[in-house]
């Protein structure tokens, strides 16, 4: 078993994943497993040949079938069911990560004792020249988290058995993330924020999840849902 497995989910991102998996196999923590769902991408798309190239066998690719849903969540359900280790790392299709992501979060991990861990992260505005911007998260704290979402979904890091207890809710097309945290908070798992950036997340005209200000996007309906309005 893998010390860590890392789930993506993507959807014609054969432009980018190349970059991505190699910063997977870049990791001081050698042993792991990449876990890459395809979420119905389109026939041209290049991402199944892209991965085999790279000739890698803790690296496992899978084509999300119609039985499986389809959409992030179900994507994401699909990789964690997969997944072989303990702990999950999150991942987009599109980001890199740090070398030593993986090391860092079962340190982290072991010595907070928590549950869910998230980082910042760097903004990557690859577009302008390779602009880097930091955003900087924030300890764990409930009453800001009920006004906005403030964990960058792709730095964070849970026990495998908790998103099989509490998997993603393919309602949500967009924030199934702040559903998923809010959730685990009221099921009274504990989470831990380090200041470490683990990834640069890749801002593009794609991207999806950040909003213009700056803070991540989270549907009123999740507020509403957990009685946080």
């Amino acid at each position: 078993m893998p010390r860590i497995s890392c789930v993506v989910a993507t959807r014609d991102r054969d432009e980018y994943i190349k970059e991505m998996a190699e910063s997977i196999i870049a990791q001081t923590e050698s042993d792991w497993e990449l876990i890459i769902v395809d979420d119905h991408s389109k026939p041209e798309d290049k991402t199944e040949e892209i991965i085999k190239a790279l000739n890698d066998s803790r690296i496992k690719y899978y084509r999300l079938n119609d039985q499986n849903g389809m959409g992030i969540a179900c994507a994401r359900n699909f990789g964690n069911e997969v997944a072989s280790s303990d702990i999950i790392a999150v991942m987009d299709s599109d980001d890199i990560c740090y070398p030593n992501r993986f090391e860092l979060t079962l340190e982290e991990m072991a010595s907070s004792k928590s549950d869910i861990l998230y980082s910042d992260i760097d903004y990557w505005y690859f577009e302008e020249y390779g602009r880097i911007e930091k955003y900087q998260s924030r300890n764990f704290n409930i009453e800001d988290f009920k006004r906005f979402d403030f964990i960058p979904h792709a730095s964070s890091s849970y026990y495998r058995q908790i998103v099989l207890d509490h998997p993603y809710n393919s309602f949500f097309r967009k924030a199934e993330d702040y559903d998923l945290f809010s959730r685990l908070y009221c099921a009274g798992y504990k989470f831990h924020y380090t200041a470490n950036s683990l990834i640069k997340y890749r801002k593009h005209s794609g991207s999806i999840t950040i909003s213009n200000d700056g803070l991540f996007e989270y549907p009123e309906l999740v507020r509403k849902n957990r009685n946080w309005r």
